[in-house]
């Protein structure tokens, strides 16, 4: 009984979590090697928004599993390797669902926050630069996107 109880509760703090992956083979790099990309408020779920980083670079970022224990689609959190990356982002909020595919290029060390908001009678998806606050990147398959 007392264990099914521990079990419970292990998969219930399991579905708070927020997910994180790393998006690239190998070993855990240093900090300063990797990029990372996450969304600004994490499981934001309780003020009735949330984004996920559902693929990068076409990769899903959680496995079927992950999103099952988690509850969501997609990771809270990624870490990359620097460079070009493709991102598909889903935002789900007050009487809205939105999938934004973005890119952005990833410089090693540094962090990036996607965000999002209602604006007017639309939604705005972006990415920034964490320690400068500036826009990076753009839509995918748009005229300014690096090949």
């Amino acid at each position: 009984m007392k264990k099914g109880i521990v079990v419970s509760c292990l998969l219930a703090l399991a579905g708070c979590a927020a997910p994180v992956a790393k998006m690239y083979d190998g070993p855990v790099l240093a900090p300063s090697q990797q990029v990372v990309l996450r969304v600004e408020s994490r499981g934001r779920t309780f003020a009735g928004e949330r984004v996920d980083i559902q693929l990068v670079d076409d990769k899903a970022t959680l496995s079927t599993g992950e999103g099952i224990l988690s509850s969501s689609s997609g990771a809270q959190a990624v870490y990359m390797l620097p460079g070009k990356h493709t991102v598909r982002l889903r935002y789900r909020g007050p009487g809205a669902a939105v999938t934004a595919n973005l890119w952005f290029v990833g410089e090693a060390g540094n962090s990036y926050l996607i965000k999002a908001g209602q604006t007017g009678d639309g939604l705005k998806v972006w990415i920034e630069d964490e320690k400068t606050g500036k826009p990076v990147g753009g839509v995918r398959g748009s005229p300014d996107e690096p090949k």
